[in-house]
């Protein structure tokens, strides 16, 4: 199932599952379980360890911490035997599932601790023997509030099992002390449990990959438990409750991306004028030219200030290039216009009064041509202009207009923090796409698209290699290319672009260094991506 969801959802689904559908819960728990601990048998037998390994479980006392026993009962029965369990919470809070578990646990000989109250954990002594592995099933899904007082402390030391002592660890659904809807640190200045993987049950959960998600759930690992197909359709949610992941779009246009059409010509996959570059600023103009060429767009013509033309004509000479001398030519900006059906305005445009000056000359063509197929992406410096001239925006988004602003620029644009942006990533890329009626790629270590037709979706795919000068500009020429191939349809070609744009930086990086990824090394690694869809 090519969906994630939030862990608020998971809750509705896991409900509707039990009382709608009849599925008992302790067979859902049991396939969860089994699912975790075929996992952690696999990492036990990848450590190689000459005697028996030690597991030790930390659990709360909701479904969580009884995925965790359960876990615990099915490796007792494949022959694991050195088990040990700490349980962090309240007797009286203990679900029916967990007294259930423990219950069978207890009767096959294993001892369960109980860590109450604040303190050490005294029960459990690392230096004696440490743990090879540690099983943390603490919170699930419904963690809403702040972490404090014992469960905090036993967070703590589940990661300091980790740092001193190299336990491997294993988080059931979601690593404890991560919100499971935006990825929130509900453990205030300490970091939630630091996965080496999760084992997320049902769908894959978004705080896994939204805010410190990524950095605290190591591999992430979705186990089907049971679910019918198509499950999540009959269940009421809001728009954020339910993202979907790229694969199941570039399915549908696998063959489009790979190929042209066998009677095509240069002008069928579109004419791109490129509004970019100023004096001295010629990088981030080439780069998304580059992009767009490498992607797929038919021809590509620049608009700039002469002193670009020459080198632009140089790096890349399959690009036309239209330049303008210390006065813009209202006259050359029309024709450039008039030739192009698809815009990209913003690279390296430097926010100044002669920028500002071609963007409202632009905006004023553009109303001319924004009901036809035409569509126009902006980026960069295109933003920061917008930024300042409200009145602007009115006259150029539109439901074919693409944003593909960063944090910094979308706390520009909205006037919100960016770390207020930062902790709600799709709901603020959503909030602006439906005031606006615009397209808006928002870009972080994970990438937002929320579509003016109310669509959205999440990049989870990529490479840390893409946090270099110039990845963006590489962006919105792949966004252009791609939608030029999918013939304008924005609400497609937006996540399959992120995508392919995220899969370039991991191919550009390969087997070496992320850190040495060049930009244009991204750019050129596009049609190898493509070519392997």
């Amino acid at each position: 199932m090519s969906l994630l969801v939030s862990g608020t959802f998971a809750k509705e689904i896991d409900r509707y599952a039990i009382d709608r559908l009849g599925i008992p819960s302790l067979r859902l728990m049991e396939r969860a379980s089994r699912a975790l601990a075929d996992e952690a048998e696999r990492i036990l037998g990848e450590l190689g360890k000459a005697r028996e390994p030690h597991i030790s479980f930390f659990c709360g006392t909701g479904n969580n911490g009884a995925d965790g026993l359960c876990c615990a009962f099915m490796l007792l029965e494949r022959g694991y035997q050195d088990i040990d369990i700490t349980v962090t919470g309240k007797r009286d809070k203990r679900t029916e599932e967990f007294i259930f578990h423990e219950g069978r646990l207890k009767a096959a000989g294993i001892d369960i601790n109980y860590y109450e109250e604040s303190g050490i954990l005294t029960e459990y002594d690392p230096d004696e023997y440490a743990p090879d592995m540690a099983v943390d099933a603490l919170f699930g899904i419904g963690l809403k509030r702040e972490v404090r007082g014992a469960f905090l402390e036993t967070i703590d030391f589940i990661n300091e099992l980790k740092v001193s002592w190299g336990s491997r660890i294993i988080s059931a659904d979601v690593p404890s002390g991560l919100d499971s809807d935006r990825g929130l640190n509900m453990c205030g200045d300490r970091p939630p449990v630091k996965a080496d993987l999760t084992v997320t049950f049902g769908f894959a959960k978004t705080g896994l990959f939204l805010g410190c998600g990524q950095a605290v759930s190591g591999r992430v690992i979705t186990a089907d438990i049971g679910y019918p197909e198509g499950i999540t359709e009959y269940i009421p949610h809001n728009n954020t409750d339910i993202i979907e992941i790229t694969d199941e779009k570039i399915d549908r246009f696998r063959y489009r991306l790979k190929h042209r059409g066998p009677n095509a010509n240069k002008s069928t996959y579109k004419k791109l004028l490129l509004l970019a570059g100023s004096r001295g600023m010629a990088g981030a103009a080439y780069l998304s030219g580059l992009a767009a060429l490498r992607s797929g767009i038919g021809m590509v013509r620049y608009f700039g200030p002469e002193e670009n033309r020459i080198i632009l004509q140089t790096l890349l000479p399959e690009a036309m290039y239209e330049s303008f001398g210390k006065e813009l030519q209202f006259e050359g900006l029309k024709a450039a216009f008039s030739w192009a059906d698809c815009y990209l305005l913003g690279p390296g445009l430097s926010v100044s009064k002669e920028s500002e000056e071609l963007v409202r000359a632009f905006a004023r063509l553009w109303q001319e041509k924004r009901e036809d197929k035409s569509f126009l992406i902006i980026d960069a410096d295109g933003l920061n202009i917008l930024a300042g001239a409200p009145e602007l925006r009115k006259l150029l988004f539109s439901e074919k207009t693409v944003i593909t602003p960063h944090v910094g620029e979308m706390a520009r644009l909205t006037g919100s923090s960016i770390s207020d942006i930062k902790s709600d990533l799709l709901g603020a890329a959503e909030k602006l796409a439906h005031s606006e009626g615009v397209n808006v790629i928002l870009k972080d270590a994970v990438t937002a698209a929320a579509c003016a037709d109310g669509s959205l979706s999440l990049n989870i795919k990529g490479s840390a290699a893409l946090a270099k000068a110039g990845s963006g500009d590489v962006l919105s020429g792949t966004v252009a290319g791609i939608s030029a191939v999918l013939g304008g349809r924005l609400e497609d070609s937006l996540p399959i672009a992120v995508y392919i744009h995220g899969m370039a930086g991991a191919a550009a990086a390969g087997q070496d260094s992320e850190h040495g990824v060049l930009a244009r090394e991204v750019a050129d690694s596009i049609p190898k991506v493509m070519g392997s869809l």
